[in-house]
């Protein structure tokens, strides 16, 4: 088995695949796959952070028979109003969930970007005309045997297998760690059946495992409020509105639900957040077998006492002159727009009560990481057009990725059998190498 880091294009026994973003960093995944006459794109992403400096929408993701979204976030969907507004008029497929999810994600991003209403209705109804629900676990299409499979990052992700009568490809999507909360585990039952020519996989922690289990994230995230609730501070969390979100919400509701966090008013303050949890409550059928056994109990994983949701403005304006404690749960992850900027900006980084609590990787270049960066030198930050003096208490709740560790991508690669080649792309340059290494070992 051929391994292959920051490299574009591979070929087929039929066609080629070229990998058109996240080459060699994380962001903006966009892999064209030919074979058996048929040209995919598979993800259409945006990069973000110090990688979309330079980026362009690429002219090969153009020409292609179908696009085929692993998930709905913005660095795997954000280039499809670039795609739609050039005419293009081919199917979008996904699974169900998908779709509903990246719906949202582009309406709020259209709204980000301040387009215009007629803008922002024109490229939804063409998305609503293009997107196509494909199941997981298999069905034919343009002519090829297509397979979503189960990848455990977010609601409705999907690994896809796709074949034509003389190649075999398979691209991992975002892979999520086993026994993460509230999904099923990414799908490993793979077939014995014919070679892959292909295996693209995603490599964001390639160079490292995580260190802290569910058990880790619970007990830190306890230590973080009662330590900010004796400090009547508010407790921020920036987190994405998709995936990330959710699962805060899960250890909240767990540790309300068992008695060791009590009356600290949780404020939901991202209104795509909360359409994307409503969302996930319309897919419990998507939700692993713990979680359904919660639901069934009366126990609902995502809402518990002393959780509110702030859905207008004047809500969230509101929360900034509430006392502590408090822990406010805002977008963006990266700190790159958002509610949550504006609570920082408004005193939340200059109040030495306070706690900014990361639930993520911050990309280089993005705020968030300028924020880390300056915890650590002291003085401040430039955060919406201002220099912010960082006062607050930075900390980092580790071992909540998304993200496979490369113990983790290695068995799930490993259960694949007949692999010939392997591609890693959506990652770092060093992690990408690192995992090289790794699995030759």
């Amino acid at each position: 088995m051929q391994v292959h880091a920051c490299t574009a294009v591979h070929p087929l026994p039929d066609g080629e695949v070229r990998l058109l973003g996240a080459i060699d960093c994380v962001t903006g995944a966009m892999t064209r796959v030919e074979l058996g006459g048929k040209k995919l794109l598979v993800d259409c992403g945006i990069s973000q952070g110090r990688e979309a400096r330079d980026w362009v929408f690429p002219d090969a993701a153009r020409d292609v028979d179908a696009v085929l979204l692993t998930h709905g976030h913005l660095d795997h969907i954000g280039a499809l109003p670039h795609l739609l507004d050039g005419g293009f008029d081919k199917p979008l497929f996904a699974t169900t969930a998908t779709l509903a999810i990246a719906r949202i994600s582009l309406e709020d991003t259209l709204s980000m970007q301040r387009a215009s209403f007629r803008e922002t209705n024109a490229l939804l109804a063409a998305f609503d005309r293009l997107a196509k629900a494909v199941p997981y676990d298999g069905s034919s299409l343009l002519g090829l045997q297509l397979s979503f499979r189960e990848a455990g990052h977010i609601l409705g992700s999907a690994s896809v297998d796709v074949a034509s009568g003389k190649s075999r490809v398979i691209l991992s999507g975002d892979l999520g760690r086993p026994q993460s909360p509230l999904l099923k585990d990414a799908f490993t039952a793979w077939p014995n059946g014919r070679p892959v020519d292909l295996v693209v996989m995603e490599s964001t922690y390639g160079e490292r495992e995580h260190e802290h289990g569910h058990d880790d994230i619970a007990r830190k995230l306890l230590e973080v409020v009662t330590e900010t609730a004796a400090r009547k501070g508010k407790l921020f969390i920036p987190a994405f509105a998709i995936g990330r979100t959710q699962v805060i919400l899960f250890f909240l509701n767990q540790l309300v639900e068992s008695g060791r966090l009590q009356r600290v008013p949780v404020a939901l303050d991202t209104p795509m957040g909360l359409l994307v949890t409503e969302t996930y409550s319309k897919f419990q059928k998507l939700y692993d077998a713990e979680s359904l056994s919660q639901l069934a109990r009366g126990d609902a994983p995502l809402d518990f006492e002393n959780l509110y949701a702030s859905r207008r403005g004047s809500d969230s304006a509101r929360l900034r002159d509430a006392p502590g404690p408090m822990i406010i749960i805002a977008g963006s992850g990266m700190l790159t727009g958002g509610r949550i900027v504006n609570h920082l900006v408004d005193g939340g980084l200059a109040d030495d009560r306070n706690t900014l609590l990361f639930a993520g990787y911050q990309a280089a270049g993005t705020p968030g990481r300028r924020i880390q960066d300056a915890a650590k030198r002291g003085g401040g930050v430039w955060l919406d057009g201002q220099e912010v003096p960082v006062r607050c208490r930075i900390d980092t709740l580790r071992g909540l990725s998304a993200h496979a560790d490369r113990k983790e991508l290695a068995a799930w690669l490993g259960a694949i059998p007949g692999v010939k080649r392997v591609a890693l792309h959506h990652g770092e340059v060093s992690a990408q190498r690192a995992l090289v290494s790794f699995l030759r070992q």
